[in-house]
């Protein structure tokens, strides 16, 4: 056998309750081997073949659990709810969090002001409904004019679909990707905020930008799309694990933030002026050299690790351990 067993019976578990997921895995693995076996010895093709073709006639692992379980799978109909599903997932990933950083940076360019933070947010929500009610209208208007085909729930599922192995030296996986995504979310919101000043003098918030407001004619924009076209990867990451596609994505995507980031610092365009003229009185020269010496080390140094950590865990392998379903009650049903 190889690890497209593995991975199939991981799929099929994973929605189970943990006290029933032990003996529901190891009896779809039996079944697994038993149909491979009887294959094989058939002379109907090679062990990899059969064990292709076993998983092929078990169909979507998701449907196998759905029918284990007693859980119906329903939009409308039952039919097209798995491919539903993935996609308005996938599209509520990405497409809310865009608008809301395109509509921020209109609204900041246009010359908003705090208000441009809640209304950023209700478009992000408005569009997050949109695209819910839209996937799903789409969908129920298919379930009732496809012409009947006898398909089942798993239309166009084959092995190759099969989710990679949990990663199990990575218990924390899923934590991981919420402090990226917490930390991203952070910079998106401070390159919009700090245009309305976050300087305190003499006890008060004076309206003095951080960043030189000339950089919204091109580079922050840049960076805005940049951040979240990094949410979409921790996401996809998260999904797909670490390879050596992806660890190139990402060595790209830090070298894309870290050279116009310093070359802005260090030409003297990153920094808005009057920001400059209200901290200079505070610093020497000494402390306005080191600060300045920090600040590309720090850039280059988390750029450099970030893009040193994807490179070794896609030469890991990803990192990819073995299956672990812990309980030891029985499940409801056999599988048939």
């Amino acid at each position: 056998m190889t690890t497209l067993t593995d991975r199939y019976v991981w799929a099929a578990a994973r929605t189970l309750p943990e006290a029933q997921r032990t003996e529901f895995s190891r009896d779809l693995s039996e079944r697994i081997a038993d149909t491979v076996d009887a294959r094989v010895d058939s002379g109907a093709s090679t062990p990899e073949t059969a064990e292709y073709d076993a998983l092929v006639e078990l169909g979507d692992p998701a449907v196998l659990t759905a029918s284990y379980s007693d859980r119906p799978l329903v939009l409308i109909g039952p039919r097209y709810f798995l491919t539903w599903k993935r996609l308005l997932i996938f599209l509520e990933s990405f497409v809310p969090a865009t608008a809301t950083a395109v509509s921020a940076l209109g609204l900041v360019i246009a010359g908003g002001g705090w208000e441009v933070i809640g209304s950023a947010i209700g478009v992000g929500i408005s569009v997050a409904l949109h695209v819910a009610f839209w996937v799903t209208l789409v969908f129920a208007v298919i379930e009732r004019t496809a012409a009947a085909t006898g398909t089942e729930a798993h239309l166009g599922w084959t092995p190759d679909r099969l989710p990679q192995l949990p990663d199990v030296r990575r218990p924390h996986r899923r934590s991981d990707l919420i402090a990226s995504l917490s930390f991203l979310a952070l910079a998106v919101v401070f390159l919009v905020w700090q245009h309305f000043g976050i300087v305190w003098l003499g006890g008060e918030r004076q309206p003095i930008p951080v960043l030189d407001p000339a950089l919204w004619s091109f580079w922050l924009p840049y960076l805005l799309v940049l951040l979240v076209l990094e949410a979409a990867f921790a996401v996809w990451i998260y999904r797909s694990d670490w390879n050596w596609t992806n660890a190139l994505v990402n060595v790209l995507l830090n070298v894309a933030f870290a050279v116009p980031v310093i070359w802005l610092f260090v030409g003297g365009m990153l920094l808005s002026p009057e920001f400059v003229a209200a901290v200079d009185p505070y610093l020497d020269a000494d402390a306005d050299r080191a600060l300045s010496v920090l600040f590309v080390a720090i850039v280059v140094g988390l750029c450099a690790w970030d893009a040193i950590d994807g490179l070794v865990k896609a030469a890991r392998g990803g990192g990819r351990g073995t299956l672990d379903f812990p309980g030891n009650r029985s499940p409801r049903r056999t599988i048939r």
